[in-house]
């Protein structure tokens, strides 16, 4: 997967899921987005979770962050998957 194709569908990821968080009643309300990834630290697709992270977390004056769990933390990938759809894991990679 192309650098620019990843950046896209992390982007649209992060709008699906603020489209599904529910409960937000105040813009002053902090959501911590929980992702994952089967990776360890270093590698370039969590490097790149975390670094989109602190742009969200810079553009939105702190109200948004990603709290990362890499090396399988959560599970593998098949568990990753069925807690995105639960909606206890917000970016799953």
């Amino acid at each position: 997967m192309k650098r620019r194709d990843f950046v896209k569908l992390c982007g649209s990821s992060l709008a699906l899921g603020a489209a599904g968080v529910p409960g937000v009643s105040s813009a002053q309300e902090k959501m911590v987005w929980k992702a994952s990834d089967v990776h360890p630290i270093g590698y370039p697709t969590v490097e790149a979770i975390q670094r989109m992270g602190k742009k969200l977390e810079a553009a939105t004056n702190g109200r948004i962050s990603i709290q990362m769990f890499p090396s399988m933390q959560l599970g593998g990938e098949k568990e990753m998957i069925e807690q995105a759809q639960v909606g206890a894991l917000q970016i799953a990679r």
